[in-house]
């Protein structure tokens, strides 16, 4: 089995790149060695994400002065909620990097059961091909919406500056729509614009790398789950002794332990992106009533950052959920084997898998299952119906004057 196939791994390159942006400051990310990862409060990756976070708290301390100024309504409380949640997601990943190399341990001594004989017989899952895929996906279709609403901030802007007169240049008038919180306090400098973009990349980062990560972790653990299936359906109606029964079982075990340690970790982080990203359609929908009928410009932007954010929901719902698919296909496998070779050990085994719901979830609120899909499904369409009700089309205008 090739080394790079166990998860610390397959998630290293993934994991580097979020450095970056200050995400799960956690030394020798890319080590062969599991051992050598660690997380040093005194070291430059740490410090140089303490320094991007202190930015984005100054960053959200303007938003929340602008918004006390102009006073609170849908949108600007929508603004200020969106820094709120951007900001506990790196608070959330400083926690988990803080017990990153306890986690990836207790993984790694899992892993060592199924990346040997004769688990590495059933291994086609291809965990590390699936992150990359999955994540360089998702990310570059975040970049093409990052660089739609960068075209819409800078065509609205024009707008502005053009139709009232504003006697200021045109990249002054981008950071004066783009900026408010800041233009207020900060006065317009040229070269200020690449830094103020570099902290606003660190901030809107996470929204999509969160869902990245928990689609990553649900990849690495369906991985395993997958091996114990095909382990098992590999002796299909066959007469097993007892002892095979037990280690499976064993393994399986194993498997749920290290589901739960997940599960405790990532909770807060699954909990809010799940929550993010649902009050972000709803917010949308509720846009998309004053977005008909609008330029080009402002629709295409629009319109591609709803559908980006419908589907990177549902995307993290279906391949997170197949940890719970995979032991449904168990359970599947298990109800045919033969009556006399149903013994107290698969008994014991049948019981254990219907236990408890072995998924994801959301601090408990919620499981990363199939059937989450139509439940969010449901409360979409229900609150489109709820607003498309209440509110009276005919009475929206387009806004089209920005004086």
């Amino acid at each position: 089995m090739p080394q790079g196939e166990a998860f610390y791994r397959a998630v290293s390159q993934v994991l580097f790149i979020s450095q970056i942006y200050g995400l799960l400051p956690v030394n020798n990310i890319r080590s062969l060695d599991v051992d050598n990862i660690k997380f040093r409060w005194l070291s430059l990756r740490t410090f140089y994400s303490a320094i991007i976070l202190l930015l984005n708290c100054c960053e959200f301390g303007t938003v929340l002065h602008y918004v006390v100024e102009v006073g609170i309504n849908f949108h600007t409380s929508s603004s200020l909620a969106l820094y709120i949640v951007c900001l506990l997601e790196h608070v959330f990943f400083w926690k988990l990097a803080i017990n990153w190399q306890r986690i990836m341990k207790h993984w790694h001594r899992v892993e060592q059961l199924f990346l040997s004989i004769p688990y590495r017989f059933y291994d086609e899952y291809k965990m590390k091909r699936r992150i990359n895929i999955v994540v360089g996906l998702i990310m570059s279709s975040a970049l093409i919406e990052h660089f739609l609403l960068l075209a819409n901030s800078f065509h609205l802007s024009n707008l502005e500056r053009t139709q009232c007169n504003i006697n200021v240049s045109y990249l002054e008038g981008v950071y004066k729509w783009e900026r408010p919180h800041l233009y207020i306090i900060l006065p317009y400098k040229i070269w200020l614009l690449p830094f103020l973009e570099w902290i606003n990349e660190t901030i809107a980062y996470p929204r999509s790398f969160t869902d990245c990560f928990i689609m990553c972790i649900g990849i690495g653990l369906a991985a395993r789950f997958h091996q114990l299936h095909r382990r098992i359906a590999a002796v299909h109606k066959k007469v097993m002794p007892a002892v095979f029964w037990t280690e499976v079982r064993q393994h399986y075990l194993a498997l749920k332990r290290l589901v739960r340690l997940l599960d405790a970790a990532i909770a807060p982080l699954v909990l809010l992106a799940f929550g993010n990203n649902m009050s972000f359609i709803c917010f949308q929908l509720f846009n998309s009533f004053k977005n008909i009928g609008v330029d080009t410009i402002v629709m295409v932007a629009f319109w591609y950052s709803l559908i980006f954010a419908v589907a990177r929901t549902t995307l993290t719902i279906f391949v997170t959920a197949s940890i719970n698919d995979y032991e449904l296909k168990i359970i599947t496998a298990l109800r045919d084997v033969p009556s006399k070779a149903w013994t107290t050990e698969v008994q014991r085994f049948s019981e254990q898998l219907g236990n408890d719901m072995t998924a994801l979830s959301g601090n408990g609120f919620f499981y990363l299952t199939r059937q989450l899909v139509l439940a969010m499904g449901t409360t979409i369409i229900t609150y489109e119906l709820m607003i498309s009700d209440v509110i009276n089309q005919g009475s929206i205008r387009q806004r089209t004057v920005y004086c």
